[in-house]
C-alpha cells in the first residue's frame, strides 16, 4: 500500500509521437508529470508518466502539513 507520492512535473517541446497522439499542433508545449508512489519502508511501488498538453491543464496540490 502506498503511504507517499513524489511528484515532478517538467515543460517541454513534444516530440512526433506526442504530437499525433496528443493530437495538438507543432510548437505547442507539454507538461509531464512524472509519480513516484512510496511504501512503508520508503520503497518505490510505482511510477506513473503522464503527458499532457500544457494550455489545457491546471495542476492542483493540497498538501496536509503536521
Amino acid at each position: 500500500m502506498g503511504v507517499r507520492v513524489r511528484e515532478d512535473v517538467t515543460a517541454r517541446m513534444p516530440d512526433e509521437e506526442e504530437l499525433a497522439a496528443l493530437d495538438i499542433p507543432s510548437g505547442e508545449p507539454v507538461l509531464r508529470l512524472t509519480r513516484v508512489t512510496f511504501d512503508r519502508d520508503d520503497r518505490p511501488i510505482q511510477l506513473d508518466l503522464m503527458t499532457m498538453p500544457a494550455r489545457l491543464q491546471r495542476l492542483r496540490y493540497e498538501i496536509r502539513i503536521g
